[in-house]
């Protein structure tokens, strides 16, 4: 059954699986532990480079027999830590182009979804005012079918 929780997790399992494959070579690999479906607390981070995945918003056309289309708003929050400035800001932006073209080679996360696109980013140099944790929050649409 495809509904919002089955599509989450398919976002969370293709950046797992396909984001390295899009990384430039001065960028670090990601594993399975660097992406999470959680809110981002710098203090709990297990790695000093993580993704979390949070459910943002959610839109359903007016239902009928002949329409159950929707679309899931994630945000991808990408969190570094523990370098240096530069280092920090070279890894925020490499892991966000990293995730702008596995996206935009796999629209519909293997099939999953009818399509998929980044709507905007916003990057931060000083997380919670500290300078040695920078981020980036990014807006997922995903449209898909809903299944019920």
């Amino acid at each position: 059954m495809k509904n919002e929780l089955t599509i989450l997790l398919k976002l969370q399992s293709v950046i797992q699986g396909q984001l390295n494959n899009h990384l430039s070579e001065e960028i670090p690999e990601i594993g399975e532990n660097n992406v999470l479906t959680d809110f981002p607390d710098v203090d709990l981070m297990p790695k000093n480079t993580m993704f979390y995945l949070i459910p943002n918003w959610a839109e359903y056309e007016n239902l009928s027999t002949n329409s159950d289309n929707s679309t899931l708003n994630i945000s991808v929050f990408i969190l570094c830590k523990k370098d240096k400035q530069e280092n920090l800001i070279r890894k925020i932006h490499g892991y966000f182009i990293a995730l702008y073209a596995l996206l935009r080679t796999n629209m519909s996360l293997d099939g999953e979804v009818d399509f998929t696109d980044i709507n905007d980013a916003d990057f931060y140099y000083a997380v919670e005012g500290n300078k040695s944790v920078q981020g980036a929050e990014i807006s997922v649409s995903i449209r898909y079918t809903k299944d019920f």
